[in-house]
């Protein structure tokens, strides 16, 4: 625990209290310059309001947020969101300058600011904490305090900023940038304003379509000062991922490797041979369709200057059930099958295995629904110079998974492959027989998640005459919050002698053009696929009585927080900014099981405490009436991912993978230092150019390591490679980025932008999600009627995790092409088509390097037809 000042925090707090005594205003929703936050969320909920009609509007709007703000900004507005071809708030905010988008399931989901992690940013609605939990219940993937941006549909949005430098009056938890969405709020739009959207949207893999619609109401009284605001929305969307994958490495003739079925025949590989040689290669399906139902409402009533009280509330329900299948050839712990091997620069990319050795085809159907729900209250007293606010709030989530069912299948026969390229290719020996696939495994879970938090904030700002200094800002947060889940299992006999086979629970063949665009070769995409129906059925009647806590995957994290900041609001002729501190204090209680041997488990309980003070300094310098220079310093802290600080552990039976936490991490803790240049050239345009410093230290890193587990599925001990968290040392990462916009002659345009983020570490591994170079092109057409766009995303390949035999998992280089073309009929109805993912990027990783592939996923094109209307 850190215990004392810095010096940076010390001179800041000097400076403020040399001034004189110190009154506040609220963090919540901070908005750009030195207004207080009430007068910035009014005036950004004015911007909603305001009627736009195109491109060039929206874009004007976020870039007087940006240009208008003390600290380093860029922003998104109403409009923006939904000109872009996006399907979430991530995919929109990916085409800003610094900001890079992961796309695993073909929808942008983890958000990377400057290079950093995505755990190390917040997401805040309306300036408070949104409650988020997983619909996988994916060991590798656990819950970031981040709210989950797939959940956010671009409808409710008014405008999204996104503070890459930290205040004193923003909530801590982020190194790299902080997320703020603003809801639209009714006394800022016309009375009786009535909006909406209908649309379809189809995916060219899947072959599939869904209709989606949105719907907001407005009302307010003749005086202005109550009102309404509500809103409908209903998305559905089918997903269907096609992809390869090798499910990790093995060096041959491994010292330290004593597993006789790890032992090749010297005349395949020869006793002084060294490199490595994929574990299996599998073909594998997922199928899924997310709906997502949600409502929101606001309440504003504002009965003179001096007073205002909002309510808003967002409820959302999600599904997302999916079915996953996995056809693979496995050779792991069956060396003294291979009758060759062939190995081109330590690596083997092909081998042959005789038919003793294993195919199976595995089957999981998994029911999720994700609820997620907001209450905030918060009334605002303006007085002669000054404002007071306060906020009280709740936010839950329930989700993970309501049930996985699964089963496995086994054959024989033996295969040939080879690696080509970052597309491995199978081929087995025997054709398609599914009555030659045996009943070999089955299970059933379910582990139910649950996120909740409350929350009250009280904040003061006074206006003041003391030299640069126009406002003192002071303010008090208290959170507390819990996030745990709940898993249980069921314990089924062996499935080997009960004479079923994939025949019993056949459902047809792979689909015709099943793997196109990933390079299958022979029979590897000609396999039978399983009924889940049928499946599940099965396993219902098996699981009867047999279900029960599974301690491992149990526990639960109170965490309370207690905050307290002062800032300075400084401006001059060509001058304006904010220093300030920000004290806070983290205590956490975290509940849990480990093994202590066998199937058997004892309680852990650990609880732990830190806190910290946090300097920042922003300041804004109008060298020009078109030139503006920033500069900011900053301490910031992150808190790790609530599962990871759990002893929680979640297992892959069949492929001897899993993960678990880490009762012992602490805080990330980082010092930023940011500087920017912004030349306004002309209406509407900008080239800015943003230097970036993080000095990073506890930043957490997965590592692999071996340990024994208990097998649910084959009721033994085995060992399992699994994935820790751990304080990896320090991490230093520095770059720059350059924004282009501009309007040209002809209703054409261009926005554009380029990121270089470069990261040095104390180890040997790099900083997670940190792709060195990453840009975005945008060019725009808006005259009469007519409107389109084209963005093309593209950023380098860049390091996840660390992966068997302390190798490097790397997601490797994406490009992402959307294009939107619009049609303003009249005054009331817009048409568009949009695209997105015009190139079906295929979602590579791979080992070291794509030599060594690991995944090849391709999610295919959607194209959405949508008829928006306004009265």
């Amino acid at each position: 625990m850190n215990h004392r000042i810095s010096a940076l925090s010390m001179a800041i707090m000097a400076g403020l209290f040399a001034t004189g005594s110190a009154v506040a205003q609220d963090a919540g929703t901070t908005p750009p310059a030195t207004q207080t936050p009430a007068a910035a969320q009014t005036d950004a909920a004015n911007l909603e309001g305001v009627t736009v009609t195109g491109i060039r509007a929206s874009l004007q709007k976020s870039l007087d947020l940006k240009r208008n703000s003390d600290s380093i900004v860029d922003a998104i507005s109403a409009e923006d969101v939904g000109k872009f071809p996006d399907t979430n708030v991530a995919e929109s905010l990916s085409h800003l300058p610094g900001l890079s988008v992961d796309r695993n399931f073909g929808e942008g989901d983890k958000v990377s600011i400057l290079g950093t992690d995505p755990a190390l940013n917040r997401l805040l609605l309306n300036g408070q904490t949104v409650a988020s939990t997983n619909w996988t219940s994916d060991p590798n993937n656990p819950d970031s305090r981040s709210f989950n941006y797939s959940l956010l549909a671009s409808e409710i949005i008014g405008n999204a900023q996104v503070y890459k430098t930290p205040q004193a009056n923003i909530d801590e938890g982020s190194i790299g940038g902080t997320v703020i969405v603003n809801t639209r709020r009714p006394l800022d739009l016309p009375a009786n304003t009535l909006t909406g959207s209908v649309s379809y949207g189809y995916n060219d893999r899947a072959d599939k379509g869904k209709p989606n619609a949105s719907l907001l109401y407005s009302w307010k009284n003749k005086e202005s000062t109550f009102g309404v605001i509500g809103s409908l929305m209903h998305s559905d969307r089918i997903i269907d991922r096609q992809g390869t994958e090798i499910f990790g490495y093995q060096r041959v003739n491994d010292p330290t490797d004593t597993n006789p079925d790890h032992q090749f025949n010297p005349a395949v590989v020869p006793p002084n041979a060294q490199g490595v040689y994929p574990t299996a290669i599998n073909t594998a399906w997922f199928q899924q369709r997310r709906t997502r139902d949600g409502v929101s409402t606001g309440l504003q009533w504002k009965p003179n200057d001096a007073f205002e009280l909002n309510f808003t509330g967002l409820y959302v329900t999600e599904k997302f059930n999916n079915f996953n299948q996995s056809h693979y050839g496995e050779w792991s712990g069956s060396a003294a099958n291979a009758t060759a091997l062939g190995f081109n620069n330590g690596v083997a990319t092909s081998g042959s295995y005789n038919a003793n050795t294993s195919t199976y085809l595995d089957g999981y159907e998994r029911d999720s629904t994700v609820n997620t729900g907001v209450a905030n209250l918060r009334a605002d007293w303006f007085g002669d110079g000054w404002t007071a606010s306060s906020q009280i709030g709740y936010t839950g989530s329930t989700g993970g998974s309501d049930g996985i069912w699964n089963t496995q299948f086994q054959g024989f026969g033996g295969f040939d492959w080879n690696l080509k390229g970052q597309h491995p290719q199978i081929n087995y020996n025997n054709a398609d027989n599914p009555t030659a696939m045996l009943l070999h495994g089955a299970g059933y879970s379910y582990a139910p998640s649950y996120d909740r938090e409350r929350y009250f904030q009280a904040d003061f700002s006074h206006d003041v005459s003391w030299g640069p200094l126009n406002q003192i800002e002071v303010g008090i947060k208290a959170t507390n919050h819990i996030d745990g889940q709940d898993a249980y299992a069921a314990r089924l006999p062996s499935q080997d002698g009960s004479g079923l086979s994939l025949n019993d629970f056949a459902h047809g063949g792979t689909p015709g053009g099943y793997l196109d665009g990933l390079s299958s070769a022979g029979n590897m995409g000609d396999w039978t696929t399983i009924d889940p129906g049928l499946m599940k059925a099965y396993i219902q009647q098996l699981k009867n009585g047999t279900v029960s806590l599974d301690p491992k995957a149990t526990y639960s994290v109170v965490e309370q927080n207690r905050a307290f900041y002062i800032q300075g609001d400084f401006a001059g002729d060509d001058y304006r900014g904010n220093l300030g501190v920000r004290y806070f204090r983290t205590r956490d209680t975290v509940d849990g099981y480990n093994a202590i041997g066998g199937d058997t488990y004892g309680p852990v309980n650990k609880r732990s405490a830190y806190h910290d003070w946090l300097p920042s300094f922003n300041i804004a310098y109008d060298a020009t009436d078109s030139l503006t220079l920033r500069f900011a310093a900053a301490k910031a802290v992150a808190r790790p991912r609530y599962q990871q600080m759990t002893p929680y552990v979640a297992l892959d039976d069949r492929t001897l993978t899993g993960s678990r936490g880490n009762t012992d991490l602490g805080p990330y803790k980082s010092t930023n230092y940011d500087a920017s240049a912004e030349w306004y050239f002309s209406e509407n345009s900008v080239l800015a150019a943003e230097l970036f410093f993080r000095r990073i230290s506890g930043y957490i890193l997965n590592t692999n390591v071996a340990e024994t587990h208990y097998n649910l599925t084959n009721l033994r001990d085995d060992v399992y490679q699994m994935q820790v968290p751990i304080n990896a040392g320090v991490a230093k990462v520095k770059g720059a980025s350059i924004s282009y916009q501009q309007n040209f002659r002809y209703g054409f345009g261009m926005l554009a932008n380029y990121t270089y983020s470069d990261a040095d570490t104390s180890n040997d591994f790099p900083l997670p999600y940190n792709s060195k170079n990453s840009f975005n092109l945008s060019p725009f057409y808006e005259k009469g009627p007519w409107s389109a766009r084209l963005t093309y995303s593209w950023r380098s390949s860049y390091f996840t995790s660390i992966a068997q035999l302390q190798s490097q998992q790397i997601t490797g280089i994406f490009r992402q092409l959307d294009a939107s073309v619009g049609y303003q009929i009249n005054d009331h109805i817009r048409v568009s088509l949009d695209a997105t993912n015009l190139l079906d990027e295929t979602y590579f990783v791979y080992n070291n390097t794509p030599a060594q592939p690991l995944n090849a996923y391709k999610n295919g094109r959607t194209y959405t037809v949508t008829m928006g209307f306004k009265l």
